[in-house]
């Protein structure tokens, strides 16, 4: 059972999906360690959503489905700002004009720079208002948890989970940080943010779209 859920947290990491385009952008844009610093924001999410899970809050936010909602609408509205961020950043010059980014050497690889806070904030924020990772907790892995699972299995279950979803965004950022990718990247980024910002609007849109059929 454990291995079960190992594999179902890593193949829940791996399918594209915001967290994936974020930690993304953020490795090739910023370097290694912004998009680790997304992964570890992404994985103290996750952490809320299994604690909420098995202290049960989960179905009585089912319940309440505005609140569901709600959160869907936030987190919507979350992942057009950093589409729209994405886009836009790639029409100002290149000296950057922007208050949250700052223009640094060419040599460095990067054209920008962005502090460590600043990725963790955009981790934890695109996931915890991720109707995919509410929805995952809900039906998924309660199946695997009933009324007389001992709290520390349900912990364990939890734990798996972060480390499985954590582990993989941490790689992720580490190889597409690298110099090859950092290289392919450089050569064509502002086409490449704005494909990021574009796939970030495509996710809002399905979400908007399912809060409001």
């Amino acid at each position: 059972m454990f291995f079960q859920i190992f594999i179902i947290g890593l193949l829940l990491a791996i399918s594209p999906g915001p967290d994936f385009f974020i930690v993304m952008k953020n490795s090739l844009g910023y370097g290694k360690k912004i998009g680790i610093a997304s992964a570890i924001g992404i994985s103290t999410a996750l952490f809320i959503h299994v604690s909420y899970t098995i202290l049960g809050l989960a179905i009585i936010l089912k319940q309440y489905i505005f609140v569901f909602k709600f959160i869907q609408i936030l987190g919507a509205c979350y992942l057009i700002y950093l589409g729209m961020k994405s886009i836009i950043l790639t029409f100002s010059n290149k000296k950057g004009t922007t208050n949250e980014l700052k223009t640094i050497n060419y040599k460095d690889k990067y054209i920008y720079s962005k502090k460590f806070a600043e990725g963790f904030r955009n981790g934890f924020i695109c996931n915890i208002l991720n109707p995919k990772a509410f929805l995952f907790f809900l039906s998924v892995f309660s199946q695997f948890m009933t009324p007389h699972t001992p709290r520390w299995i349900e912990s364990i279950y939890g734990l798996e989970i972060i480390l499985a979803v954590g582990g993989w965004f941490t790689i992720l950022s580490i190889m597409s940080s690298s110099r090859i990718f950092r290289t392919g990247y450089n050569r064509c980024r502002n086409w490449i943010d704005r494909l990021f910002g574009a796939l970030l609007l495509f996710f809002a849109y399905k979400i908007c779209k399912s809060v409001f059929d």
